[in-house]
Order: structure tokens, then sequence, then C-alpha cells
């Protein structure tokens, strides 16, 4: 190895060292102003299922708080701060700040390194860092940080695994998908995209082994649901009833679970097991798609438009929902959301490169938008918007030359940092 690449190397970890102290601290800085308290309704479903792990309370219903009402992984992450320090909000805030500061960057440079150069990778790293939602997840005990950095693994595998050989990272991988489904079930959609980015590099064998893997790590959870409710429950029960908010009469772009539901079908809901009714709400959900297909296609489109959106429409509001709130929302989320958009434009070519991370975004946008959309549905992918508004900003370096051009300029590398 040449000096001049080594001290490129040695550069390359320092300023990677420097972004992720940077999210730390951020982070860390941002929680520590939280009170003990839960500022979303939500995360009140995980930290009852954690607390109940904690204090060893059954796994099989009552006292369980709704056995099957969300993916369980989000909560047994939670266990861990709370055997630390007890049943402290707090803790599990700093805990997630440090999950988040630590990860989010890192694997989002190692994606960039990969695909672009160790510029456009400590750039996106940079952005993630930084990323005003980013930070504040970290301060929400929802799932969506956890999904966050599980997706960027799966990403990162992905793309490891076809610029090397071995089954071993397509385990890696498959055990990685699996964990995101237990954290999101939306990740499910991820089982046939993930042999679809894996086939063209490493043959059909290679891609089912990772969506088997995948199954794997689902299948004890979705045993367990069997055994306390009878039915057979992948993960989670809740996706047909969001279908059919974002479907039924009174529905509209944002109106997310402020759609009211028909009420016969309320009115039997306490009498059926959770995952028929789930089902008999997709049933109700087709029906009115097939009724008036026009208008669907037309909340279709107002759903994409809604999760793309720059700054955030809530259902619920606290003290973090504010005019301050919304334009720090569209200064930061606009340019990278734009920016994002140019870079996937000029890469267009290279499109097989990036397909691992072209089909989580085309992915998720496109599944969501037929059920109902918010901005934090979005944000697990919004990093690979800023890997593309890296592309962006290198292609404008580019232009202007001199050092700062260079810096982008490097070529694709497997090991710009010792992974």
């Amino acid at each position: 190895m040449s000096d001049s690449k080594h001290g490129s190397r040695l550069s390359t970890k320092l300023v990677l060292g420097a972004i992720i102290l940077l999210a730390l601290v951020v982070r860390v800085g941002f929680v520590s102003t939280l009170e003990e308290d839960l500022y979303w309704p939500d995360p009140t479903y995980y930290d009852a299922f954690a607390w109940n792990l904690i204090t060893g309370e059954s796994l099989s219903g009552e006292p369980l708080y709704d056995a099957v009402k969300r993916a369980p992984l989000q909560a047994f992450l939670m266990t861990i701060p709370y055997a630390a320090a007890g049943h402290s909000y707090r803790a599990a805030y700093f805990f997630q700040a440090v999950l988040g500061g630590l990860f989010i960057p890192l694997l989002a440079f190692l994606i960039g390194v990969r695909l672009k150069s160790a510029g456009v990778g400590l750039v996106t790293a940079l952005l993630a860092a930084v990323y005003p939602y980013y930070i504040y997840i970290s301060g929400a005990l929802y799932a969506t940080q956890t999904s966050t950095i599980l997706l960027l693994l799966v990403v990162y595998l992905a793309v490891r695994a076809s610029q090397t050989r071995g089954v071993g990272v397509l385990i890696l991988q498959g055990v990685s998908l699996g964990a995101l489904v237990l954290t999101r079930s939306i990740g499910i959609i991820l089982l046939p995209l993930s042999v679809l980015w894996t086939w063209p590099k490493r043959g059909i064998t290679k891609a089912v082994i990772v969506a088997l893997v995948a199954v794997v790590v689902v299948a004890p959870w979705t045993i367990r649901n069997y055994n306390v409710t009878g039915e057979i429950i992948a993960v989670s029960v809740g996706g047909g009833r969001e279908f059919l908010h974002g479907v039924a009469p009174g529905a509209t772009g944002t109106s997310q679970s402020r759609t009211p539901l028909p009420g016969d079908l309320l009115a039997i809901r306490s009498t059926l097991p959770q995952g028929e009714w789930d089902k008999m709400c997709y049933q109700r959900g087709f029906e009115f798609i097939k009724a008036d297909p026009v208008r669907f296609v037309k909340l279709y489109g107002a759903k994409f438009l809604n999760l793309y959106r720059f700054y955030p429409n809530t259902i619920t509001t606290n003290e973090h929902t504010s005019s301050t709130t919304m334009w720090i929302s569209i200064i930061s989320s606009g340019p990278v959301l734009l920016l994002g958009l140019a870079g996937i434009w000029l890469e267009r070519r290279r499109w097989m490169v990036y397909l691992p991370v072209l089909s989580v975004i085309v992915g998720f946008s496109f599944v969501y938008s037929a059920f109902t959309t918010c901005i934090r549905y979005r944000l697990p992918i919004d990093v690979y918007f800023m890997l593309f508004a890296a592309v962006a900003l290198g292609a404008i370096a580019g232009k202007l030359g001199g050092r700062l051009g260079r810096f982008f300029d490097e070529a694709p590398t497997e090991n710009a940092v010792s992974e």
C-alpha cells in the first residue's frame, strides 16, 4: 500500500470518527432536554410490552398489552435500558441516542463508499448525523429509528454481497432482514425484493437463501402468535385497519387513522379474533376500491405526495409540533429530497449498481401509499435520498474543480475503512 493511499484511509477514518462523534453529541444533547415522559401515543405499547418482559409477565396474552398489535423487536430492544436503569423513559432515550449516533452515520458511510466513493460516503454520513428528523426520532420511542438502522444494515449487506463471494454475508443479510420484519412488518415486502436484487449477481439459489433465512428468523414469533391467538399472524395485525382507513369514504391524502371506519365493522370488532377482523377490513377496503377505482387512484396519488411532504401533518400535537418545527423540517428535508432526485437522475445509467437502494425507495413508497402515509413512515428511506444528494453535490463540486472536486472523485473502493 502506498503512503498516499494509507494517508487517505487514515484521514477518512478520522473524518468519519468526527462525524459519528458529532452525531452522538447532538442526539445526546437533544434527549437530555426531554422529560421523564412519553410524548406520543404509540410508544405506550412498546413501553408496556418491554416492562412486562422485565417484570416476568407472560408472552401468551393478558396482562401483556394487546399481544399482537405491533411488531415486537422495538419492545425487546427497550428491555436493555430498562434492565439497566429501571422503568426510565430517559434511559431509553439515551440508549436510542447512542444507537442512532453510532450506527446511522456509520452504515450510511459504508453504503456510500461501496456504491460511489469515500467522499460521497462521508457526505452521506454527515447529512444523516445532523438531519433534524433523525435527531428527533432518537428521543421518540417509536420503532422508526430501529427500523432505519436495520434497513441500512440490510442494504449495506446486499451491496456487499453483490461485490463479494461467499454465503456468510447472505446469511447475515437474511438475519438482518428478519430482524427488520420483526421491527416493522412492512419489511415483509423486502423478501421478494431481496431475491430480485441478489439474483443478477449471485444467482437464484443464493438469492433464495436470504429470504429463507429471514423467514426462519421471523418464524418463532409467528408460532408464538398462533399459540396466543389460534390464528396464523406472521408478525402483527393492523394492516387491514390502516388499509381501510386509507380507502374508506371520508379518507383523504392526509387523514391517516382519523377516517371513520364502517359502523358494522366496529360493532363486531370485539366479538372476532383480531386477525379475522383485520382480514375483514382488507375485504371491505377492496370493495370500496372496486366500487370507485378512480377515487382510489386519486387517493393513492394524494397519499404518495403526503409521504413526501416537507413538513409533518400529525394527528396529535405536543410541545414539539410548532411553526419552528415546520420550518426546520422544510429547510432540512426539502433540499435533501430535491438533491436526491437530481442524484438519482445523474446515476440513472448505473441503476443496477443501486438496485437494493432503489428497490427500497420504490417498494416502501408504493406500498405505504396504498394504506395511509405520514412523514414518519418515510424516514427510514430518507438516508438513501441523502446518498443521492451527496452524488449530486459531488457533481456540482466536479464542475467547480479543485480540491473539493477531488474529494468526491475517488473511485469506489471496498475498503476505504477497514470493515
